[in-house]
């Protein structure tokens, strides 16, 4: 089925607003330090064969590693219902 391209952006939208707002608590209770700007890096991943150029490559391989990773970790916790979620409270 074909999906309109409105809706796509509109899901990348959404996507941006949330993992912001994860990288924000983060930044503020975690460890996070390094600055983010989700939709650019959703940009630069859309760069066609980005992972046959080897200088882009180099430098988005662990970009889309550690995206992965987060996210099969909130999809984890949402599985897992909120009584399993862990929160570091300082």
């Amino acid at each position: 089925m074909e999906v309109p391209d409105f809706r796509y952006s509109a899901l990348e939208e959404q996507f941006c607003k949330f993992f912001t707002g994860v990288c924000l608590i983060l930044k503020e209770y975690g460890t996070l330090n390094n600055p983010f700007d989700i939709k650019q890096m959703l940009s630069v991943l859309k760069i066609q064969n980005w992972k046959v150029i080897r200088p882009f490559e180099f430098y988005l391989a662990p970009l889309d590693n550690a995206i992965k990773t987060v996210r099969a970790s909130l999809m984890k916790m949402h599985v897992d219902g909120h009584l399993r979620i862990k929160y570091v409270i300082e």
